[in-house]
């Protein structure tokens, strides 16, 4: 099998996670990790598994012959990183959000485009074959016509947010957030699912923790989201309530997706079980492909996403062979998309009232 040389910029989830899932596929080959802020070297060679490690990720880029590039860093830093790395003709998976704002993602496309590179961004959870089914389910159109789409998710991190530190994740100007973090996932699952992008949208950007307890003498700040919630509707006339807390002392189901459809109504229950109910019957189970196990040696955080993460490095490994996208990858063009979301709700929450999404 064809091997592609990877290159990673990011010591946090790049080197905890994307590092030992590229290790442990055979279709790649991380030739070398790059911190961001100059962070302990034997530290990220610990974490990665990986023996070559830059302080400096143009030093890496400069030197190192690379297929493809992984930009893991905080949001504020992709463009600069995604440019260079199209600058010197490699291919870049982004992870979400895209960038800071639309703006952003505009000259990445443009910078894509010149250098006739891939451009992908990290949407792994698309490929959780729960999330599959339902992009299945909607496509075979079952459901008849989707009315509305209810989508929640709650984190019991309450004891987390008022104890621990955030980093750059609760700084706004850093383009943290759980918006970004994990509203650009359920926001590209939704219009990926329905085949269909948001029109306008109503939303708030809660802080619910605003301040980390003092520790060691310490407090930190928070200028960026803990929470939201979003109300819409896409062009085709589907309306959906999006909202996410991540401040809860405890809670029953991490995921749960409701799909309203005219001629049933499918629900997704933490991305693990699908049930389909036609018409007015009782709600039934839908049978999903297996699930995939992460090799023993993969190291634990890593191994969470390994369900998702491996079905998507399949279909990037064959994207670069081929030449022709697998269809359910993300390219930029998808995270542009998102990222008009993203900066919709923003502004409807500065302004309360409804925005346009354009």
């Amino acid at each position: 099998m064809e091997k592609f040389k990877v290159g990673i910029i990011g010591t946090g989830f790049g080197a905890k996670v994307h590092a030992p899932m590229l290790v442990h596929h055979v279709g790649f080959q991380v030739v070398a990790i790059s911190s961001v802020s100059r962070g302990n070297i034997e530290e990220a060679r610990n974490v990665s598994g990986i023996d070559k490690v830059y302080t400096d990720w143009q030093q890496m880029l400069e030197q190192e012959t690379l297929d493809l590039v992984v930009v893991a860093s905080a949001v504020n830093l992709h463009k600069e990183m995604a440019v260079a790395a199209f600058k010197k003709g490699v291919h870049v998976v982004c992870e979400k959000p895209m960038a800071l704002d639309t703006k952003e993602t505009n000259e990445m496309i443009a910078e894509r485009d010149h250098a006739g590179k891939w451009g992908l961004i990290n949407h792994e959870f698309r490929f959780l074959p729960a999330r599959t089914k339902v992009k299945e389910i909607l496509e075979s159109g079952r459901l008849g016509k989707v009315l509305h789409v209810r989508y929640l998710c709650s984190f019991a991190n309450y004891t987390a947010l008022i104890s621990k530190p955030r980093g750059w994740l609760g700084q706004e100007e850093n383009g943290g957030g759980m918006l970004g973090a994990l509203g650009s996932h359920m926001i590209d699952s939704l219009q990926w699912w329905l085949d269909s992008t948001f029109k306008e949208v109503y939303g708030q950007l809660p802080i619910h923790i605003p301040v980390q307890s003092e520790h060691n003498g310490n407090k930190e700040l928070r200028t960026a989201d803990d929470a939201f919630q979003i109300i819409g509707t896409l062009e085709n006339g589907t309306t959906v309530t999006v909202e996410l807390i991540s401040a809860a002392l405890q809670t029953e189901n991490t995921w749960r997706l409701e799909v309203f459809g005219t001629e049933g109504t499918l629900v997704m229950l933490d991305d693990k079980k699908v049930l389909i109910s036609a018409g007015n019957s009782h709600f039934e189970e839908v049978e999903l492909v297996p699930d995939l196990e992460a090799p023993p040696s993969m190291p634990q955080i890593a191994a969470r996403y390994y369900n998702g993460f491996q079905r998507a490095l399949d279909a990037l490994h064959a994207t670069l062979v081929s030449g022709k996208k697998h269809p359910y990858l993300a390219d930029f063009e998808d995270g542009s998309s998102t990222q008009k979301v993203l900066d919709a709700v923003r502004k409807s929450a500065r302004e309360g009232k409804k925005a346009e999404v354009k």
